[in-house]
């Protein structure tokens, strides 16, 4: 009986082998676009969150009597110097009075609404976005 010499690997597996590797590292290639995507997408909102938490912020802070009812800031550009990051984000902030059921009411009950929008295009898809916080303030 002769022996078969099973040493080393046929071309046949060689060229399987290479041509399975090769699709698995070509779905990964056209992957990185995606995920880079992606991530600059929810970069995108997390600045556009925090926009809109400065200005909650900044009207927070003002006395409760201070704080003129209706559009505080109209929809407007962050920035007008199209190198600035923030040139690309647009911001509108609301105030209303509310009643005890946070309807919306003509006359001052002791609580405000502010309510701050942010809009921006996002990088997946190019899709308009925009977030949205609202805030309660009562007298104190």
């Amino acid at each position: 009986m002769s022996k078969l010499n099973n040493k080393g690997i046929t071309i046949i597996e060689a060229i399987v082998t290479i041509t399975v590797l090769l699709m698995g590292i070509l779905v990964l290639v056209r992957l990185f676009p995606i995920a880079l995507q992606i991530g600059r997408s929810a970069e995108q909102a997390t600045i556009a969150t925090n926009l809109a938490q400065a200005k909650i912020e900044e009207v927070f802070s003002t006395d409760y009597y201070n704080i003129s009812v209706g559009t505080i800031e109209t929809r407007q550009r962050m920035s007008s110097d199209i190198s600035n990051p923030f040139y690309w984000y647009e911001r509108e902030a609301i105030v209303e009075y509310v009643d005890g059921n946070l309807n919306t009411s003509v006359v001052d009950l002791g609580i405000k609404k502010i309510i701050v929008n942010t809009y921006w295009k996002s990088a997946l898809l190019s899709l308009d976005k925009n977030v949205q916080l609202t805030l309660l303030i009562s007298e104190k």
